[in-house]
């Protein structure tokens, strides 16, 4: 059904995980209504504001949405982390006579549309919730009241209580309740912001954009940093990540990209260290160059897309040598994630048909024939007495430029943490 064919004049939105918060719960409620205001000011007069438990978008003379605001609210909603669910709904008065007369000239239309895709016998519920308890009529009763007045009306309709065709929803509150007809499942977690900022290894695979979401879901905002080796790898590898980087900010806002040309350091590590190891080294010299902008960016913690055992370098072993190299905390909320878990993701956020696209990245540039899957730490450290790190570190930071996703603009690092 289309939401137009109803005169909906409010979005009713839900939310769960905020409401465990206690005393701290204002301050995520807050951040939920920022982000909700700041996507929807394409609207003229559009207003976010708290209920008790509850957020409401509206107008301001709190008439009913076009169908334009439908589509750019539910297109906005989709972006916005802390949200359970959300409605368009019917506000009117607490009174009983108001909300069955709201119903009884509304739930044709809701009837006609379940007809056309289901070709069974419809069936039908009702579900009251009183968030006002002295509303004259007890919830039970309340819901056997609304029944009466559609079944009275439509003798064809069978009940079921727990999976119905048409469900009639209606929220009471002191002075208005909400008649609604569908619940359109949000993103849920918390709200963006609400959780000190992380610094995500963002590479062209499936796996790290995921990661970061997950991360963003946590209420976490996520900057990225990502690695190439140009002219061996080509243009199209940074064009890729920017496209990333921009699809995930859908979720975000604008936030911070890092580009890092690794060439230079990756040839100073093949010509000191053992072949087998080259992408251990690899990761501990990123990991590093990471850490450094990630403390003058102002983010608290690394980021991976990484899973144990999917490739070499993500063994047990091998993930301890690399977290070995640096002392800010690693997160990798994939650790444990399954591959299609991954790409049903990829494909929900939009980064599936950006991932896909084969084009060469960093760490597929002189590795190893037969990377190791169990190195030594001692064969590892034993290495790197080899290889000037902290030179390494500075030649990768000095190779690394933030890059606007939306323009290509490059800044350096020198001029940006000035």
């Amino acid at each position: 059904m289309n939401n137009n064919e109803i005169e909906y004049n409010v979005v009713f939105c839900r939310y769960s995980e905020i409401a465990l918060k206690g005393n701290n719960r204002w301050r995520f409620e807050q951040y939920l209504i920022t982000r909700i205001a700041k996507l929807l000011n394409c609207i003229d007069n559009i207003v976010v504001r708290k209920i008790r438990g509850r957020v409401l978008i509206h107008l301001k003379d709190e008439k009913a949405f076009s169908e334009d605001d439908i589509y750019k609210i539910k297109d906005a909603l989709g972006y916005v982390f802390g949200l359970d669910s959300y409605s368009f709904s019917i506000k009117i008065p607490s009174n009983i006579d108001i909300i069955s007369d709201t119903i009884d000239q509304t739930i044709g239309k809701i009837i006609e549309s379940a007809k056309d895709k289901n070709n069974h016998k419809l069936t039908f519920r009702t579900r009251v919730r009183r968030a006002y308890k002295e509303f004259p009529l007890s919830t039970k009763d309340t819901e056997i009241k609304l029944a009466d007045l559609v079944l009275a009306q439509y003798t064809d309709l069978s009940v079921n209580l727990k999976n119905a065709d048409v469900t009639v929803y209606c929220e009471i509150h002191e002075k208005f309740s909400y008649i609604f007809y569908r619940k359109e499942r949000a993103q849920g977690g918390l709200p963006s912001g609400s959780n000190q900022p992380v610094l995500s290894l963002l590479s062209g695979g499936f796996d790290s954009p995921v990661s970061s979401y997950t991360m963003m879901r946590r209420g976490v905002f996520v900057d990225y940093i990502s690695f190439h080796s140009f002219p061996f790898t080509p243009e199209a590898t940074v064009i890729k990540i920017r496209n990333l980087a921009k699809q995930l900010n859908k979720f975000q806002g604008e936030r911070r990209l890092f580009v890092c040309n690794l060439l230079e350091v990756q040839k100073d590590i093949c010509a000191g260290v053992y072949e087998t190891f080259r992408t251990i080294h690899y990761r501990r010299i990123m990991f590093k160059i990471a850490e450094k902008i990630a403390l003058l960016n102002g983010n608290k913690a690394l980021v991976t897309g990484e899973a144990v055992g999917q490739v070499a370098s993500q063994t047990i072993v091998n993930l301890a040598n690399i977290d070995n190299a640096i002392d800010m905390l690693v997160l990798r909320p994939l650790i444990g994630a399954d591959k299609i878990d991954i790409m049903n993701t990829a494909e929900k956020i939009g980064t599936f048909e950006l991932s896909k696209e084969q084009v060469p990245d960093s760490c597929t540039v002189f590795s190893p024939s037969n990377p190791s899957t169990g190195a030594p730490r001692k064969m590892i450290l034993a290495g790197e007495k080899h290889l000037d790190i902290d030179a390494l570190v500075e030649k990768g930071y000095q190779s690394t430029v933030l890059l606007n996703p939306d323009t290509g603009e490059e800044t350096s690092l020198d001029e940006l943490f000035k």
